[in-house]
């Protein structure tokens, strides 16, 4: 049904893609930190997570991020590769309460509330929590605790509905795809890679919270349009192509062009707050480097929409006949 090319056409294919050329001995790093970890399960869970490459994934969306960084940024991608695949392949992505139990250890490692639970992945999301906290602000560590927090909680509620055979209200879904994509605290990555933590008067302030919706809704729009004859043959309805075709009582083609509609609304939303954002660093006063280390954020989530789309296209991980789809 869906082109290979999501939303052909449009402004977000403009310019090149680029990639960080450590991706594959970032990858090569990660496959051996997850087998050192014992994070995966099987030979099948390893050879899978080998296939989608979270390294490139992290090279596409971080380029110019340092090797370290990218290493971790992998790490985190694999865990949730590894996470989501585990909830969506198994009786868990449809028994809300057993899922809330099976992830209360990890909540507890996400908030912090105590010593991380002596199990494989609660031990890796310490590592990558405490990995990733280092150098930055407690305002930033706190922030990127409770995010995560927030996609567990998500992925339960999504279970619930799974559970309840309930389509997803449309007016709700998109904040919900949001959380359950673990976008946002993928996000806070960005700061990390390019140098350190926003102030809050910049973060909170409507320009860059705009940025970060707008740029987390293309890049969960664009993955559900490219795996939504995937999700639709496995019967998952938290797709927002299918959400739509529903509401609407649409086909499926007609629904992916709304959702390629919001697509090129959302670039536009990108655009005005990118410009809103640097009035408004320049109203605060702040330094410089401030507002130059602002803008180079703003930026990097337009990379990462684009960086993610470019891995999406190379990657198994959305075909058709191939394993399931997770979030991003």
């Amino acid at each position: 049904m869906q082109s290979t090319r999501p939303v052909e056409g449009s402004s977000i294919w403009s310019g090149p893609a680029r990639h960080s050329p450590h991706a594959a001995a970032v990858d090569t790093r990660t496959f051996a930190w997850a087998a050192a970890r014992r994070l995966c399960q099987d030979s099948a869970e390893l050879e899978n997570l080998t296939r989608i490459r979270p390294g490139l994934l992290a090279a596409y969306c971080h380029p110019e991020a340092t090797k370290a960084d990218l290493t971790l940024t992998a790490k985190w991608m694999a865990w949730l590769f590894l996470l989501d695949d585990r909830i969506d392949e198994s009786d868990l992505g449809r028994d809300a309460d057993l899922l809330a139990e099976h992830l209360h250890d990890l909540q507890v490692t996400a908030l912090g509330t105590r010593t991380a639970a002596d199990r494989p992945m609660s031990r890796a999301l310490e590592e990558i929590i405490t990995e990733a906290s280092a150098g930055m602000s407690d305002a930033w560590r706190l922030r990127f605790r409770r995010q995560v927090s927030d996609y567990l909680s998500a992925c339960v509620w999504q279970a619930a509905h799974r559970q309840a055979a309930q389509v997803p209200d449309r007016q709700v879904f998109p904040h919900w795809r949001r959380v359950f994509g673990a976008i946002m605290p993928s996000f806070d990555l960005v700061e990390r890679t390019n140098g350190g933590a926003l102030p809050s008067c910049v973060y909170y302030s409507r320009p860059y919270q705009d940025l970060l919706i707008a740029a987390a809704d293309l890049v969960c729009w664009t993955n559900d349009l490219m795996t939504v004859d995937k999700e639709a043959a496995h019967g998952d309805l938290h797709n927002l192509v299918l959400v739509t075709a529903h509401d609407r009582s649409q086909d499926r083609q007609a629904a992916a062009a709304e959702v390629s509609a919001a697509c090129e609304r959302r670039i536009r939303t990108y655009t005005s707050a990118r410009g809103h954002l640097t009035m408004l660093t320049a109203a605060l006063g702040l330094p410089d480097a401030a507002q130059h280390h602002a803008d180079r954020c703003a930026a990097s989530l337009r990379v990462w929409i684009r960086g993610h789309l470019e891995w999406g296209l190379r990657t198994p991980r959305y075909r058709l006949g191939t394993t399931r789809a997770g979030r991003d």
